[in-house]
């Protein structure tokens, strides 16, 4: 393990939580959390039907990179027992101030998911969920290995991935983006569906579909406005969501145990 890799990963996300720029209230009041909910819901709603959040009532959840907690809170608002861990200790704190100002019980950890020992002293799950995460761990064979433990039998593996037959990475492959919106990223990868089965091997997988484009005017984005960028404006709402369904930046994978 490269552990001066994983020494930057954490630096990088503790300096910027995933979605911290999406209020501009203070950090850490319930309004930020909630505008902060509204927007990634609103930007990516597919989130919601890779999580089906609905389906776990009563049962064991285990998020593998939890960021501030804006899915751990509908898992538990859906009833679920969840359980979150995170490489930056700043996510997890902030992940633990959304429950403590929503009155929500859950458990978070500063926690590798590299880390087969600590892993497995959480025990066993019906869902491990990971959402944008998993592109950014070096080993991931290790990580998808150590979920498996962690899966009761029949258990879920919901997760979201970079899409490498997207236009995002056609665009990153020729200079005109990035991987995150915040420059300096230290590691990233995308993935065809190819290699998701590849790397899934043991795994029962139900369903791989590709989803999101963004295709707002980012500087107006960040005032608040969604305005599409000329290119998107001009297309049909067709068009638009074949773009989406094809060229998107997200691979929505569910596999079972």
């Amino acid at each position: 393990m490269n552990n001066e890799l994983i020494d930057k990963i954490t630096e990088y996300w503790n300096r910027q939580p995933c979605n911290i720029n999406h209020s501009l209230a203070e950090v850490g009041s319930e309004q930020f959390f909630v505008e902060n909910s509204l927007k990634r819901y609103f930007v990516e709603p597919h989130l919601k039907d890779l999580a089906q959040f609905h389906q776990y009532q009563g049962r064991r959840v285990l998020e593998i990179g939890c960021g501030m907690g804006a899915d751990a809170v509908e898992f538990v608002r859906h009833g679920a027992e969840y359980v979150g861990i995170d490489l930056s200790a700043e996510s997890v704190n902030l992940a633990r101030k959304r429950f403590e100002v929503f009155g929500l019980q859950g458990r978070f950890y500063v926690m590798d998911g590299a880390n087969t020992a600590a892993l497995a002293e959480l025990g066993r799950f019906d869902l491990v969920y990971s959402c944008g995460v998993l592109h950014h761990y070096p080993d991931l064979p290790l990580v998808i290995n150590n979920i498996y433990r962690a899966l009761n039998p029949g258990g879920d593996l919901r997760f979201l991935v970079y899409a490498k037959n997207s236009w995002k990475y056609a665009m990153i492959r020729a200079g005109l983006d990035q991987f995150e919106a915040q420059a300096g990223c230290p590691y990233a990868q995308a993935y065809t569906a190819e290699e998701i089965h590849e790397l899934l091997v043991g795994y029962d997988i139900l369903n791989i579909r590709q989803a999101h484009c963004f295709m707002y005017n980012v500087p107006k984005y960040k005032q608040g406005i969604y305005e599409l960028e000329l290119w998107f404006a001009a297309m049909s709402e067709e068009m638009r969501e074949a773009v989406k369904q094809n060229l998107g930046w997200h691979l929505l994978v569910h596999a079972r145990k």
